[in-house]
């Protein structure tokens, strides 16, 4: 059975009603039985997630108006440690200009789903990635923001938080101007060392297969592909 969820903290950020659903059955009839719910349930707004292995129903969704916004692939890796950082990189303290962090969270959004998507025409990209910043800052969404530092600027960011038993990377962005430094890597790197400092035996990340320099990186750091999914968004 496909699994319906309404998304309370998306639709009270968004201001329209915001609904989550996964598909389990490939039976495009029971796709259909979901539309109908979506619709009785006033849905503006309906992410859709699906493997890529199911052809004929992506093409269904595709048909039904859904839009291809995101093949979202999940990394992971043991947690383990490192040494020989070459680039200054600390937990953020509250020290440094802000303005730096708001501008290399928006870079770390730059293939998110909802910059790609046009339907979106309220600044809900950049909302969206300063407030995820601002929530890893007051430790709601993140344990602990890293910085890289280079002189008196802040040149790269990683977030990292917990879900579960398992370390989590979340926001990651290296300023443009400092890229080729290996500041992306040693901010893994310096990750990677909390999570096995903290005790977590794995450490994880989701990014999107299209941010190839990004799915590079973490491969060159050791993480393995773990899932691939295909997401979409419907418009009602």
């Amino acid at each position: 059975m496909n699994s319906f969820e309404f998304l309370h903290w998306d639709s009270d950020f968004f201001g329209y009603r915001v609904a989550k659903v996964t598909i389990n059955e490939k039976d495009p009839d029971n796709y259909k039985r979901t539309l109908s719910i979506l619709h009785n349930e006033h849905i503006r707004l309906t992410y859709i997630l699906l493997s890529p292995e199911a052809s004929d129903l992506n093409d269904v969704i595709i048909e039904s108006g859904g839009q291809l916004v995101d093949k979202k692939v999940t990394f992971c890796k043991s947690s383990t440690s490192h040494s020989g950082f070459r680039n200054e990189i600390l937990e953020y303290s509250g020290n440094g200009e802000k303005k730096e962090l708001y501008e290399l969270a928006l870079q770390a959004g730059l293939f998110s789903r909802f910059r790609i998507d046009n339907n979106f025409k309220n600044g809900e990209y950049e909302r969206l990635y300063k407030k995820w910043l601002d929530n890893s800052l007051n430790g709601n969404v993140a344990s602990k923001v890293i910085i890289a530092r280079t002189k008196e600027h802040i040149t790269g960011l990683i977030t990292l938080g917990v879900k579960g038993t398992i370390a989590d990377i979340g926001l990651l962005a290296v300023d443009r101007t400092y890229t080729g430094m290996g500041i992306g890597s040693e901010l893994v790197y310096y990750a990677d060392n909390e999570a096995y400092a903290g005790g977590y035996n794995k450490i994880k990340v989701v990014t999107q297969l299209d941010n190839e320099r990004a799915c590079a990186l973490y491969k060159r750091c050791g993480f393995d592909v773990e899932s691939l999914i295909n997401i979409y968004h419907l418009w009602l």
